[in-house]
């Protein structure tokens, strides 16, 4: 009876001309499960095509393996369990990898747009039937229990993996191309730093609009058959796409999770979110996160803790508790500073690669050594203070502007919760402020008045009417640790060592220069 029905089933794997090899194995255990009309399509029923077949035929292994993984099981509630038990088994028969011992870096970055894309949906099912990404076990984990009743399945596939596993070898071969595209952050794009679910990258495309699903496949019919099977298509539908991978597709990547429960909290994790070619919207959270906005015109937006902007021209930045630095060819912000005859509120790089224009709040940085108008665009950093994310803007003769004001008592408690929470709380530096002013909170002094417009003078001048040495040290102290005293120690040291040089005999420079000397196996 299996042989004479066998050409049935393997009717929707025929209809994809798909060679002998586990792919087609895997199908037509689908098929002789699911039902040849489920994946063919009945269109006098009003059932589509499922989209495992378009996935196959376009040859996207990722998205194939997804709903066959996930989206394939059918509308009997009461055999749910057992359903997902063979579809996690027969997803390992068909493989997401050509080889998993050698993925290419598209299809690592195919595997994780598949992975953004149904990132909902593959959470709700692996907490219900599987182990999720963080490594949380359902109740009866049918994943365990897939490799526990088929071992000769297990012996000639391996085990069924948890998702975190499956995506592993991804993980690891798009970390490795991000590290060759982005080396100075080499030492912090590993394995070690992000865990597998904590990679964002722009899916290329979206799913379907749900009401449009939901208007198409009606629930209210006096047929409860056509109830229950419009159900299960409405489920399966959500989860698809008509759109091809587009490396324009302008993505909004939002890392936020919540914990469960009655009193959910937002979950702190250090995450890795990559904008391809469109004008992305990426946006973090709690963590020390990274934030690669590609080509495109994007948006980059940082919650709690010290993150990072690889940013472009084009780009805009907005950091929550101004922690962090922003990155742009291969170098940090670091500021710049401003010569006399330079506009007001413009400043240079040291370098000169760079400058940077402060209108109220908003900081634009532009590269003026980029090669066409378009990489001149300038960035923004909105709500900017200086000294923020470490950029610090001075004036004409050596003179920082007025550093950012120490943040409110409540903010300062928030991002101090924050880090508690993350155990970063001595790594992670606070909101940069002059050391004038964290005397002045820690002292609780006013600041004093006087005669001069600079308060560093005033206060000395203060002291010295009042013959208070203690005073007087305080305040040194204070001013070498101040951005303004740290730049007259710089010019100091500088004179000193061009008086140096100058007064060198020939011997002397003798002497220093003698010390310096697959494709889808379908």
């Amino acid at each position: 009876m299996l042989r004479a029905s066998m050409a049935e089933y393997e009717g929707p794997a025929n209809r994809l001309q798909m060679p002998f090899s586990d792919e087609r194995i895997a199908l037509v255990s689908l098929a002789y499960n699911r039902g040849v009309g489920m994946l063919n399509g009945m269109p006098r029923s009003n059932v589509p095509e499922h989209a495992i077949m378009e996935a196959v035929r376009d040859g996207d292994r990722a998205e194939a393996w997804f709903q066959m993984r996930y989206n394939c099981w059918g509308s009997n509630n009461d055999a749910e369990a057992g359903l997902r038990k063979r579809r996690f088994a027969e997803a390992q028969v068909f493989g997401l990898y050509d080889d998993p011992n050698n993925v290419a870096p598209d299809e690592a970055r195919n595997v994780y747009r598949m992975y953004q894309l149904h990132r909902d949906e593959i959470d709700r099912v692996e907490r219900g039937f599987g182990v999720t990404v963080e490594g949380d076990a359902a109740q009866r984990n049918r994943i365990a229990q897939a490799n526990r009743d088929y071992p000769a399945l297990v012996d000639e596939y391996g085990n069924v993996p948890n998702i975190a596993d499956a995506l592993g070898p991804a993980r690891t071969v798009l970390l490795r191309e991000l590290r060759q595209e982005y080396p100075d952050l080499a030492d912090r794009l590993t394995d070690a730093s992000f865990n597998a679910g904590t990679i964002y990258l722009d899916p290329g495309r979206g799913l379907r609009d749900r009401d449009e699903v939901d208007r198409q496949y009606p629930t209210d019919a006096n047929s409860d058959r056509v109830n229950n099977r419009n159900i299960a298509l409405r489920r399966e539908q959500h989860s698809t796409t008509t759109d091809d991978v587009d490396q324009r597709h302008a993505a909004t990547i939002d890392s936020q999770r919540v914990s469960r429960g009655r009193n959910p909290q937002e979950i702190a994790s250090n995450d890795l979110l990559i904008g391809e070619g469109g004008n992305d919207t990426l946006r973090a959270h709690r963590g020390d996160d990274i934030l690669i906005g590609g080509q495109g015109r994007d948006r980059m937006e940082g919650g709690a803790g010290r993150d990072t902007y690889v940013i472009d021209a084009g780009d805009t930045v907005r950091d929550s508790d101004v922690v962090g630095e922003v990155r742009w060819g291969g170098q940090p912000l670091t500021g710049g500073a401003r010569a006399a005859n330079d506009p007001a509120n413009t400043y240079r790089s040291e370098d000169g690669r760079f400058t940077y224009a402060l209108e109220n709040n908003t900081l634009s940085v532009t590269d003026t050594l980029a090669r066409d108008q378009m990489g001149r665009e300038p960035a923004a950093i909105e709500n900017f203070q200086n000294g923020q994310l470490g950029i610090t803007l001075s004036e004409a003769g050596g003179v920082a502007r007025p550093q950012a004001a120490p943040p409110r008592a409540e903010e300062q408690e928030r991002v101090r919760a924050s880090e508690e929470d993350r155990g970063t709380v001595d790594a992670v530096p606070g909101i940069p402020a002059t050391a004038m002013e964290t005397d002045g909170l820690q002292s609780s002094r006013e600041p004093a008045r006087g005669p001069f417009d600079d308060p560093y003078a005033n206060s000395v001048y203060a002291a010295l009417l009042a013959g208070d040495s203690h005073e007087l040290d305080r305040i040194a102290g204070a001013f070498s640790r101040s951005p303004e005293g740290q730049r007259m120690a710089e010019l100091g040291e500088q004179m000193l060592i061009q008086q140096q040089r100058e007064g060198q005999t020939p011997l002397q420079d003798q002497h220093g220069q003698a010390r310096e000397g697959p494709v889808m196996r379908m």
